[in-house]
Formats: structure tokens, C-alpha cells, sequence
């Protein structure tokens, strides 16, 4: 009976050594002090357009009749200005101007216009440009519409996320998806990037602070984040069913020490 009871409190000690995880497994640039001032560079490269971009133009002029011309997806206000009436990602989405596969898009009077290659800016500047032949005072901005990322794996609510400002974090996208979970290998991050040669993947540790210099850490668009599992996930989750069977076998076997007795 004895030694069926330090059976028990060894498997015991046991699962609940292996069921459980340390905050510190868990926590992000655990390796940054207090006030440590970091040399961290930039944001990488600016992206490029690519065919089966999505671009939000939008060009404004004195002329409300031609504002509605260049952007359909906006409604007039009473004071003749316009005001957007973008109700969803889809709907966005429908109503910009897809880069096609010569890598151009086509706006009303202007034409076709080259954009593959470009920047944002570049691309406004060149929109710009355009627009100053064909009209008056003209006003132009460009947003990529399609920034959105593929976040999978060890996360509270794993998806697909749009983004609409003009860069993203890897952490910033952790965030929208909830965090991750506690059964996350936070030093074994995956991004996934579609490059114009081929895909390529980068491994990032979320736990130490060089993370902040990797060139993934600013996401492009499109990049797909995978979290990985712990190595110790499947133990952790078999670990009560054990203790039940275990549990089970050692009753029984105190009955049987009892009516023997």
C-alpha cells in the first residue's frame, strides 16, 4: 500500500510538472532591459505592386461631376464634397482598380496607367502626374487595398486580417489575432513571404529582441504567420487522461488492500 502511494504522488508530481508552462516560456523580448535604448533599423523596403494588386485611387477635383466619375464608390455630400461609403473589406475591395497581369490598371480619361514596380508613393506621384494633363487642380492618393495577412497555428483566433495603414508588425498582427495560446512555441515563428522569385520563409524567436531587426518583422502584404506548437503539447494533453487511469487502478487497488484486511 506503501509503495502504491508513491506511485501515485510521483506520477502526480509528474504530470503537473509537464502540464504546466512558466510565464517566462511565453514572454515576448524577455531579453530587453529596463530603459535599454535599442539600435533597431527600419522598416524593410518599402513593397513593390504586383499583379493582382488591389489599389484604392482616389482623385479629387473642384468638380463634384468628375470626383463621382474617378470614384463611384463615393456619394456626394451637401456641400459638394464626397464621403466614402466603403461599408466592408469586399465592398473596398470591389471597388478599387485591380493591377492586372501586364501590371497596369485603367482609370477613367486617363487611361492606362503602369504601376507594376512601384511603390505607393512612386504610384501616386506617377497618378499624379497623369492626372495634371487631363484636369484641373486635381488631388490623388493611393492605398494598397489587398494588405492583408494569413495568421495560423498556436493563436486564440487564428485568420485572415486587412490591414489598412501603411505597415504592420509581426507583433501588431499577433495582437489582432488575440495572442497566442499556451501550448506556443513563441521561438519558432514562421512568415511566409510570395516574392516575385518564389516564396521564401523566415524563422523569427518572438522571446529575444533581435526579432525587432529581422526583415520580417514588418510584414508585407499577403505574408503568412505560422505559430508553432509546443514540442510538449500532446503530453500536456494526454497527461489527465493518464492521471484518470492511474487514479482509477489505484483505487481499486486500496479496495482490494481494504477487504483483504
Amino acid at each position: 500500500m506503501l509503495n502504491t502511494c508513491k506511485i501515485t504522488i510521483f506520477f502526480l508530481l509528474f504530470t503537473l510538472f509537464f502540464s504546466c508552462k512558466t510565464r517566462k516560456d511565453l514572454l515576448y523580448l524577455q531579453d530587453i532591459k529596463d530603459l535599454e535604448v535599442l539600435d533597431v533599423p527600419g522598416p524593410s523596403p518599402e513593397y513593390r505592386i504586383k499583379p493582382d494588386d488591389n489599389l484604392y485611387v482616389n482623385i479629387q477635383t473642384v468638380n463634384p461631376v468628375i470626383n463621382q466619375l474617378f470614384n463611384p464608390s463615393q456619394g456626394t455630400t451637401g456641400s459638394g464634397g464626397t464621403q466614402q461609403t466603403f461599408g466592408s473589406p469586399a465592398s473596398s475591395y470591389i471597388s478599387g482598380y485591380a493591377v492586372d497581369l501586364t501590371g497596369a490598371i485603367t482609370l477613367p480619361v486617363i487611361g492606362t496607367v503602369t504601376v507594376v514596380g512601384k511603390t505607393v508613393i512612386e504610384t501616386q506621384a506617377f497618378i499624379q502626374q497623369k492626372a495634371n494633363v487631363y484636369l484641373k487642380d486635381a488631388s490623388v492618393q493611393v492605398k494598397i487595398l489587398n494588405f492583408k495577412v494569413t495568421l495560423l497555428g498556436e493563436l486564440r483566433n487564428p485568420g485572415v486580417y486587412n490591414n489598412y495603414s501603411s505597415n504592420m508588425t509581426v507583433l501588431e498582427a499577433i495582437g489582432m489575432a488575440g495572442g497566442v495560446t499556451e501550448n506556443a512555441q513563441i521561438s519558432q515563428l514562421l512568415v511566409v513571404r510570395r516574392t516575385p522569385t518564389g516564396s521564401k520563409s523566415y524563422r523569427l524567436d518572438l522571446s529575444k529582441k533581435k526579432l525587432l531587426a529581422s526583415e520580417a518583422y514588418f510584414l508585407q502584404p499577403n505574408d503568412v504567420i505560422y505559430v508553432n506548437a509546443d514540442r510538449m503539447k500532446n503530453i500536456r494533453l494526454t497527461m489527465p487522461t493518464y492521471s484518470f487511469i492511474l487514479s482509477a487502478v489505484t483505487t481499486i487497488m486500496l479496495m482490494l488492500q481494504y477487504f483483504r484486511y
